[in-house]
């Protein structure tokens, strides 16, 4: 989409018999914005394209002339990659998709994206309201409906069963397992659910079922899951102990057993198998293994080797995905700042004394 906007935007340029120097000066702006635009680094600002549309001598519509795949190109990459979606920018893009229902051909592409585009303004929503909940604390630290606030805000833990149960979740997927009895991933979700309830007699039947259809390192996950869940934790950690040793090369097993180990804090040992499943994924690689880890340092107050670990999955992102900016970038970098101020803080005794 930058490519065919850029190439579009030059060319009129060119017609026009305009440079890039005079096109910016009517436009206000820098000839270097120009030059990114038609050299398919960035696109314009929506909020420019008014006045960019009069001076070129087209519409708005003329002057992108996009296709319906690039219009869910650009949507798709807004969700991925901006931190805050603008008013103009989410209303366009939950107009065009509603306007697109009726295509069969793209009608569950469109579903998907309205469901990640609200899930975006959701997360928005949330983290301003993290942000004025902490305030609100600050100056009324023992009024309930803050903290409360900022645990909805952080979906963070409600400790009362009748709020925190997933019984609507369990029930959707107990029907939509045996409609898609093909799809592996859908037993899965409904066993995730069913072992964070206590539901463990239930959660069992359907690992066997799981297992029928897709054998592998997932039985012995699970089924070490379960047996935590049941109070049974030597027999989960055997469990996991038997899935790395049957499945020595799958990433995806050491990384699990990671996690498993991080949520009973034994962290040597999860940094240990994180670290095996990140050396044993293929490129291009995920950052998740590098962020648990990450996190681990974080909690131990190693904040130097959290630091490290996070300008390894900027690096990662830059040479595996070819992603040098936008949101998730800009989150890592986020992230970075503030341990630095908890490593200033951790050192600053030590350099007064």
């Amino acid at each position: 989409m930058i490519i065919e906007i850029g190439k579009k935007i030059k060319a009129l340029r060119v017609q026009k018999g305009m440079t890039q120097e005079e096109l910016a000066a009517k436009l206000n702006m820098s000839s270097q914005a120009i030059s990114k635009w038609e050299n398919k680094v960035t696109m314009p600002d929506i909020q420019i394209l008014p006045n960019l549309s009069v001076i070129l001598g087209v519409t708005i519509d003329e002057l992108f002339a996009l296709t319906d795949d690039l219009h869910l190109e650009r949507i798709e990459n807004m969700i991925s990659n901006e931190h805050f979606i603008s008013k103009d920018d989410f209303n366009y893009a939950e107009q065009f998709l509603k306007e697109r229902l009726n295509d069969e051909k793209r009608q569950s592409q469109c579903l998907t994206l309205l469901a990640e585009l609200h899930i975006h303004r959701s997360d928005e929503h949330r983290e301003l309201a993290s942000h004025y909940a902490k305030d609100a604390l600050i100056l009324d630290p023992n009024k309930k409906r803050n903290h409360n606030a900022l645990r909805d805000a952080e979906n963070g833990v409600i400790f009362d069963w009748n709020f925190s149960n997933h019984h609507k979740l369990i029930e959707y997927y107990k029907h939509f397992v045996p409609n898609h009895p093909a799809y592996w991933r859908g037993y899965v979700w409904l066993m995730n659910y069913l072992i964070a309830d206590g539901r463990c007699a239930e959660a069992k039947e359907i690992l066997e079922r799981l297992n029928q259809i897709r054998p592998g390192y997932l039985y012995q996950l699970y089924g070490g899951l379960i047996c935590k869940e049941d109070s049974n934790l030597p027999q989960a950690l055997a469990l996991w102990e038997q899935m790395t040793e049957r499945y020595p090369h799958e990433w995806l097993a050491w990384s699990s057993r990671g996690n498993c180990m991080a949520k009973l804090c034994r962290y040597d040992e999860a940094i240990e198998y994180y670290s095996k499943g990140y050396e044993l994924q293929p490129n291009p690689k995920y950052t998740d293994s590098l962020e648990a880890i990450s996190h681990i340092y974080e909690i131990q107050g190693k904040y130097d080797k959290a630091i490290e670990k996070l300008q390894e999955i900027i690096a990662l992102l830059e040479k595996d995905w070819k992603i040098t900016e936008g949101k998730t970038v800009d989150f890592y970098k986020g992230e970075i700042e503030n341990l630095k101020i908890m490593l200033n803080k951790q050192t600053l005794p030590k350099k007064m004394a």
